[in-house]
């Protein structure tokens, strides 16, 4: 394996000493985004890539003599012959145009594909179609196979072991992931994913928001000229059905497109918790011991059209409209049993909730793009309106045994949220290295929660709990400008941006009529610097100030009663965190594959922390605090790599350490969590199948209170393509062992607990897939160099 490994490596040192350049277009000069550029030398194939989405393309070759030829669907297929030397190093092609074909359109073989992974300047991109598992999944499943992205047992997403993260749709905030990524996320099925881009340390294009950085998804829309689709259906055990379809109609200056998205799952779950409570007073103890069952889930649908419309051909606009109505049925049983200290039991309770959600969020977005002369000199501007509506209302019965009637109780969540962006930007390229952005956005958000329980009483009558009952408005207005600076010394790249926001957010209790106005202004400055040692290793060193504003469920004083023994809270003055962020990493291209190693440090300060405290009535409950300082730091690998055309491996790493300092109400809350996370995925080609085998690891980590133990999982996915490649079957099974479970152990004063949780056992789905006009993408023979080597 060593010498492979050397071998590789100096079979990636080659030079590479000129670059050709071009755009291809149709006859009416409107840009084709992802025409196939093939580059030939002797009949063999030695290079290739794909138009970005303005038509144009760059590809580095050593000097030679080749024929270049650009294939797109339905177009003829155009050829270039092209001379490379020493001297002549930079060939510009121009507007290279193809003229429709009057050929069927299955005799266009499309010869790239996007790896499962790549690495960007700025970002790592996951290319959904790629991973054989993701058939059949929803947003949340395909997060969890993405290097550096963890999601727990109870779908909260973690970027590098942090979950102080924004996720985005489409670049944009959206009603897709709303006020509950968890739940949202769930919701969102994997076939209207295009790819999913991480940004570990967003420069100052970017919101300033999200400690650990951004998690961007890329949904599918196609401009493909005439028309094409993809069709899926899926059947899963549990109960897990749905349909999808994506289809795109390209004509003349318009580009049509829809996705939409019929889904229905029962997802069952639960665990158990063992408490004990210490009373030194009375010299005595009292054992909780609960368990829980639940199963929830129900139906969604997600409708996406719009359209691209040509004003000129440097002149775009898109708009896009949602529609995403959801009805869930919730089951939740929770079995309580409690000791004295000898061991003998008190009480036996068993609650029962049916929880009944409904949801619908419309969106609409209009997208405006000016092309002026040169490469990237371009105008945009975005409009976007979204609404969304979620109400949940539950039935609960609480038996006692034979000691007391039971306990009958309505609880109600109402909560409702418009927002408004508006965003403009402008980049000015000066030379081909150097250029600067300019950009202005304004995010305008209100939200209204009501939430409510009550008891029946003896006359029948359900009386409201006033200690429980909140009406609770958030206002979220802010104003944000930002601009970089970005060029060349030599081989150094180097990029330079502040963003400026202003805050101004009110939160009302109106019940209690109290209100919490803050505004505040923040300044946050970004730099990049990146040498290219060679055309095949990166060395990048990076910086930025990011700004963590309190979620808005944190903010929440109630907002689930299923237990009314172990609540969860919020905590309305909570204050956003601030933190520094450094990275710096190497990236080297191999001939079959890449490796990229770094080491990161993130300085917080006014740490948010969940604390879990006893309450008067036997319980304990759980909000979150502002603490003090947290300082972490940690190193990262990733490294794939093709050895041979049937395999393909993936490793990904994290390691890190967290040092938190800070106490609340004179206790003190420190704590030092040295953890880990892995993943290492195998995929095998064979017999026109694809077979992927993926190891999942988080290793034990520390909080404020206790520590989690470390969980182990594996998922495996088959695909075998039928119908000469225009339709794919697809089988997989998540979580195989069924281990993806939460153990945590958590202690505070005077009282300590275990439990273990699992959202969702294990999953089987078998999909499939139909491709109208479209072939599926054939493996280029390379596993890492391409014909695009910018960096990372």
């Amino acid at each position: 394996m060593e010498k492979w490994f050397t071998l590789l490596l100096l079979l990636g040192v080659y030079s590479i000493t000129a670059q050709v350049t071009g755009k291809i277009t149709d006859a009416d000069e409107n840009p084709l985004p992802g025409a196939a550029i093939s580059v030939y030398q002797d009949e063999n194939v030695i290079s290739g890539t794909t138009s970005g989405p303005d038509g144009n393309f760059s590809i580095k070759l050593n000097p030679g003599d080749y024929r270049l030829e650009v294939t797109f669907i339905s177009f003829q297929k155009l050829v270039k012959m092209i001379s490379l030397t020493e001297v002549n190093t930079t060939v510009d092609l121009g507007v290279l145009g193809l003229l429709e074909s009057t050929a069927a359109l299955e005799e266009v073989t499309v010869i790239t594909q996007a790896n499962l992974m790549e690495l960007k300047q700025d970002k790592r991109i996951f290319n959904v179609a790629a991973d054989v598992a993701s058939k059949g999944s929803n947003a949340s499943d395909i997060l969890n196979n993405v290097p550096s992205v963890s999601v727990d047992v109870e779908g909260n997403v973690s970027l590098r072991g942090s979950q102080n993260v924004r996720i985005l749709i489409d670049g944009k905030p959206s009603g897709l992931v709303g006020t509950d990524p968890a739940t949202a996320l769930r919701m969102l099925q994997g076939s209207m994913i295009e790819r999913i881009e991480v940004i570990t340390n967003p420069s100052a294009r970017y919101d300033a928001e999200g400690e650990a950085g951004i998690i961007n998804i890329v949904l599918k829309k196609d401009q493909r000229k005439g028309i094409n689709g993809t069709f899926e259906v899926n059947a899963g055990y549990p109960q897990d059905f749905g349909a999808s379809a994506g289809i795109n109609y390209r004509t003349g200056k318009f580009n049509w497109f829809a996705n939409g998205a019929i889904n229905y799952r029962r997802s069952p779950g639960g665990g158990f918790t063992d408490q004990n409570f210490y009373f030194p007073d009375a010299d005595s103890s009292v054992n909780q011991y609960s368990t829980r069952d639940q199963l929830r889930g129900g139906s969604s649908a997600t409708l996406r059209f719009g359209a691209d419309y040509s004003l000129t051909p440097t002149q775009t606009i898109t708009g896009t409209f949602l529609y995403r109505p959801s009805l869930s049925n919730n089951e939740v049983t929770i079995d309580y049993d409690i000791y004295d200290g000898n061991g003998n039991l008190i009480s036996e309770t068993t609650r029962f909730d049916e929880e009944t959600e409904t949801g619908l969020n419309l969106e609409a977005d209009i997208h405006y793009e000016k092309q002026f002369k040169g490469k990237d000199h371009k105008l945009t501007a975005d409009f976007k309106y979204q609404d969304s509506d979620d109400r949940e209302n539950s039935e609960i019965v609480q038996t006692f045994g034979e000691t007391a009637p039971n306990l009958l109780q309505k609880v109600y969540n109402q909560e409702d949220e418009r927002t408004i962006l508006m965003q403009l930007d402008y980049i000015k390229p000066f030379t081909d290295k150097r250029q600067m952005e300019i950009g202005a956005k304004s995010t305008l958000r209100d939200i209204i929660n009501d939430y409510g329980v009550s008891n029946q009483s003896a006359g029948g009558e359900y009386v409201p709990l006033e200690q429980f009952t909140n009406d609770f408005r958030y206002t979220e207005n802010i104003y944000a400008a930002y601009l970089i600076y970005s060029d060349a010394f030599k081989k150094l790249n180097y990029q330079l941006g502040i963003r400026s926001e202003y805050s101004d957010i009110t939160t009302e209790l109106v019940k209690e009529q109290e209100t919490n106005h803050k505004e505040y202004i923040n300044f946050f400055p970004s730099a990049f610097l990146t040498w290219k040692i060679n055309k095949v290793s990166d060395w990048q060193l990076n910086y930025s100030r990011r700004i963590s504003r309190p979620w808005f469920r944190a903010l929440l004083p109630f907002s689930s009663y299923s237990d009314n023994i172990n609540l969860w809270g919020g905590n309305p003055d909570l204050d956003p965190e601030y933190t520094d962020s450094y990275e710096t990493g190497y990236l080297r291209y191999l001939k079959k594959g890449s490796v990229y190693g770094g080491i990161y440090y993130r300085h917080r300060t006014n740490v948010t922390e969940r604390i879990q405290l006893p309450t008067d009535s036997g319980g304990t409950i759980r909000f979150p605090i502002n603490l003090a300082v947290q300082d972490a730091y940690g190193v990262e690998f990733n490294f794939n790599l093709k050895p041979v055309t049937w395999y393909n491996l993936s490793l990904n790493a994290n390691i890190y350490n967290a040092i938190t300092t800070g106490s609340y109400e004179g206790v003190d809350y420190g704590n030092t969590n040295f953890s880990s996370q892995g993943r290492i995925m195998n995929k095998f080609t064979f017999w026109k199948s694809d077979l992927q085998l993926s190891l999942n690891y988080n290793g034990p980590s520390t909080s404020a209170q206790g520590r989690n133990l470390e969980m182990l999982s594996m998922d495996l996915g088959w695909s075998k393509d039928l119908f000469k490649d225009n339709a794919t079957l697809t089988f997989s099974v998540r979580d195989i062992f069924n281990t993806r479970k939460r153990r945590a152990y958590t202690s505070g004063e005077n009282f300590d607990s275990y439990s273990e949780f699992q959202w969702r056992q294990r999953q089987l789905v078998l999909s499939f897939t139909y491709r109208l006009n479209q072939k599926k993408s054939r493996p280029g023979k390379g596993g890492g160099m391409d014909g695009d080597m910018d960096g990372m």
